[in-house]
């Protein structure tokens, strides 16, 4: 494991009307600084009608200026909270990852986090009822994780992004010496047909597990079908078998507990679920 500190950029324009508005991200990392700043200008209107994405530009490349000149990124933050000006930074905050393949993906869940603004219309989004049932059952046993930095102690975190830019997330990933990604769906719907596509997308995050967490990265597949459906879905679990190390239906008593089981027993609960 690997601890990260970092400060949040802080920007009011105006100290007597006392507005405030996270602008940008530093990271001090061994070398140098990490710096990430607003690449819109809709936040900083906000509070400040004549800023621009110059200006975040412009303070971008001032503070990685001082880090270039600075012996070291502690030196270069000494300097940085000495300086008076509409921009300031928070108190330092830390954030822990596992090995460095996961540092872009952790800044990057920051800056989105803490930093870039919320979209005018955001789209209420559903969460499909075996992915609740899921997740109440993860909690009911302490295994849920309330944040990423939790995949360090073994907790099961919900929606893990595996990769940014191509929007691929793990249903639920775990590590214990190494990943383990879970995929649910749920085929008691009226509409099969439409759950190929999905059973697909599923695949290719197992794939994308692969490719960004390690080849030897754990995949179960997880569905619920009644009994008087398994055989309008042999296509789908023919798909998935060939892509997961194990299926479950959670409909089936026996598959329901030795699923729970195995996750138990992954993370370090060696209890059995019945």
């Amino acid at each position: 494991m690997k601890n990260f500190k970092y400060s949040i950029i802080k920007y009011m324009p105006d100290p007597r009307r006392g507005e405030i508005i996270n602008v940008g991200l530093i990271i001090f990392n061994d070398k140098k600084l990490d710096v990430r700043v607003l690449n819109a200008s809709a936040k900083l209107r906000m509070i400040d009608g004549n800023a621009s994405i110059v200006d975040m530009e412009d303070l971008k490349a001032s503070i990685e200026s001082i880090s270039d000149l600075s012996p070291s990124p502690e030196i270069a933050r000494h300097i940085l909270e000495g300086f008076k000006s509409p921009s300031y930074l928070s108190a330092i905050a830390e954030f822990t990852i596992d090995d460095g393949n996961q540092y872009e993906q952790r800044v990057s869940n920051l800056f989105n986090l803490l930093i870039k603004p919320h979209a005018s219309k955001e789209r209420a989004t559903r969460t499909p009822r075996i992915l609740s049932h899921l997740k109440d059952r993860f909690e009911s046993l302490d295994l849920l994780a309330k944040s990423t930095d939790d995949l360090s102690r073994h907790k099961v975190v919900y929606n893990y992004p595996i990769n940014e830019k191509s929007g691929f997330h793990a249903d639920f990933l775990l590590k214990n010496g190494r990943y383990h990604i879970t995929e649910a769906i749920d085929f008691n719907v009226n509409d099969l047909n439409s759950k190929l596509k999905e059973t697909s997308m599923k695949m290719m995050t197992f794939m994308e597990g692969r490719k960004a967490l390690g080849e030897d990265t754990g995949s179960y597949f997880v569905y619920s079908a009644k009994s008087s459906i398994e055989n309008e879905i042999t296509s789908h679990l023919n798909l998935a078998s060939d892509y997961s190390d194990e299926l479950f239906n959670l409909a089936n008593p026996k598959d329901n507990a030795r699923y729970f089981d195995i996750i138990c027993s992954l993370a370090g609960q060696n209890r059995l679920m019945h």
